[in-house]
This record gives C-alpha cells, structure tokens and sequence, in this order.
C-alpha cells in the first residue's frame, strides 16, 4: 500500500512557484503527488479533493470553475502586457459561454512577444492597442466587448447571440425602472468593435449584432427568443412586471406575451434544488393563476430536447388566448443549434 503524502507546507498558498516550494522544503517527488497540479512551467496549484460538491455540478459549471482557478494559478507565470482572452476572459467576467471539452486557458499578448506555448494555454497573440483591458475579479481580462468580438469565429449564431445578450444586458429591480447595475457595454460598443479591425468572425458578428437585445437574463432564454421568431410565432416582450387587478406586483417574467397574458418561464437545474426559490416559484405561479395569466413552464430537457413539444405548447397557448398566425417570417434560421449542455 503507498504511503499518504505529507501535507503541503501552510505557507504555500493555493497556486504557488518551484522556488517557493523548494523554499518550503517540497522535493520534486512530493510536487508529483495526485494533490497538486503543474499548471504551467514553474507553477503548480493545489488540488483540494475535499471542496465539498464539485462532483455534483453541471459539467460546465466545472469546467468554469476550472477555467477560474487555473486562471489565478496561471497568473503568476503571466508577463507585462499578457491577459486571459476569449473563453476564459467570458468566464471571469461571469458570461455565458459554451464549455469545451478541453480544460486549456485562453491568454492573449498585444505586446512584441507571445504568451507561453506550453500545455494546457491556448495562446493568441492580438494586434497592439486594439483591444481594451482591465481588471476582473483581480485577473487582467480583455473587456467584455472585446471578448464578444474575439468568440465570432467560435460560437453558433445562438451562443453569439446569448453572449451579446449578456454583454449589453440592462439588469432591472423588478417594478421600477431602477438598474440593478450598469451595462458592461452597450450595442455601440460591440459595433465599435466590429468595424476596428478585421477579423474571421466578423460576418457572423454583423449577423448577430441587430438581433441582439437588452432584457434578456440568460442564454437560454436568447436561445427561445430565436426559436419562437425562427418558428413564426410572435416575439415576447422581454424582462414584464407581472400585476393583478389590484395593481399589485406578482412577479416579473423574463419572457412574456402581455396582450395574452402568457408568461414563458425557464427554470434553470436553482429553482428546483433551491427550497426558497422553489417555494417563492409556487407562490408566483399560484398569483399569476388567478390573476388570469398561464405560466409555461420550460426545463433544458424540454428546450433543447424536445423543441417541438414545447413549440406545440406555446401556440396551443397563443391560440387558445386568441392568436391568430399570420405570414412566418423566417429571416433568422440558426443552422447549427445552441446545446443547453453547455451551460
């Protein structure tokens, strides 16, 4: 039976260099031990086997948390000038994104030399001045615009979409006009981007960027927006305060049709394994109920899964509350789906 491996000097924090660690007494032996990971030449990061849950998260929502902790341990390999890019830059800016299948980190240089080339670092190197960079979460990222115009080349049309969604979102406290905080950029911005410089994904980003809107709140809630325009159904009104007769304010829903008094509403894997948002759901549903409204309750499995069940309960809805379709604009068609197993 092998021998446990001494612990790890606490004077090591959880990223930490060769020469700390050799200064901590750490021989080369223990820096291959199954608790620690060489992130980069010359930096390692713990590994913490006993964080808790981590096995029960969504794959994507490892693989963020991956691409975060990696990031921090990279960062100390980083030279002036270097910043995460791309995929991982939308993950410390909290944006929506696919996961990939691989767990390399996006680093870009605007400066006269690349970002290391060794394993697990997708190296990219950008033209100088042209992209903006900032602090995120204390890791130097290129701005959220930025990073929207550098996925182009990568995404479909509704994750470009989603992600553009996120960037120029207007988050608002429900009943009031007040914003829970600032854009991160605004649809100037992301046009600003576009016409800066020649890029590959600049088509589908001119394609992409007048679908874009401010109220949505997710990347699947996007996605259904494209799917019930692509179906020819009408579009909903997006981020709706919801009131009874009385004037009182039920709930707001993310996608809605007023005029029929039909809310579309994605519960994301939170709202059934959080009690109180489960509990606060019911509640809402139970006031839309007798205020005369029907809630449509979408899952991942039923929007990506079986798109055409819940196409057929969404205009069975409209019918029923007095729809009457009309000539189907199909000027939006997204070829290559969006795969809610990504988010």
């Amino acid at each position: 039976m092998a021998r446990p491996h001494a612990p790890l000097p606490g004077c090591l924090g959880a990223t930490f260099t060769t020469s700390e660690a050799r200064a901590a007494g750490v021989s080369s032996r223990r820096l291959a031990g199954p608790d620690i990971e060489r992130v980069v030449r010359g930096v390692y990061r713990r590994i913490d086997f006993g964080a808790g849950d981590a096995s029960d998260l969504h794959p994507a929502e490892r693989w963020r948390q991956l691409q975060f902790t990696k990031a921090c341990a990279i960062l100390r390999a980083l030279s002036h000038g270097q910043y995460f890019s791309h995929a991982t830059a939308a993950v410390i800016l909290g944006l929506p994104v696919p996961h990939r299948a691989d767990n390399d980190i996006d680093a870009a240089c605007s400066a006269d030399r690349w970002v290391s080339r060794a394993p697990g670092v997708r190296s990219h190197r950008l033209a100088p001045g042209l992209v903006r960079v900032g602090i995120a979460r204390g890791l130097p990222t290129a701005s959220p615009a930025d990073v929207w115009a550098m996925l182009g080349d990568e995404l479909s049309l509704p994750d470009l979409v989603a992600l553009g969604d996120a960037v120029i979102r207007r988050p608002r406290i429900p009943g009031t006009q007040r914003l829970e905080r600032a854009p991160l950029a605004t649809l100037a911005d992301l046009e600003a981007v576009i016409t800066a410089m020649r890029r590959r994904g600049n088509a589908a980003l001119r394609q992409a960027l007048p679908l874009l809107v401010t109220g949505s709140a997710s990347a699947p809630e996007s996605h259904l927006r494209l799917k019930l325009h692509e179906w020819g159904l009408p579009q909903p009104e997006l981020d709706v305060d919801v009131y009874n007769a009385a004037g009182r304010l039920l709930g707001a829903s993310e996608l809605a049709y007023p005029q029929y008094k039909i809310a579309l509403e994605y519960e994301g894997s939170h709202h059934r394994v959080h009690a109180a948002q489960w509990n606060r759901d019911i509640d809402k549903y139970h006031a839309y109920e007798s205020a005369g409204w029907r809630a449509i309750r979408i899952t991942g499995s039923l929007q990506y899964g079986r798109a055409l069940v819940l196409r057929s309960r969404v205009e069975s809805a409209l019918r029923d509350r007095g729809w009457t379709p009309m000539t189907r604009d199909r000027s939006v068609t997204c070829t290559k789906p969006a795969n809610s197993a990504h988010y």
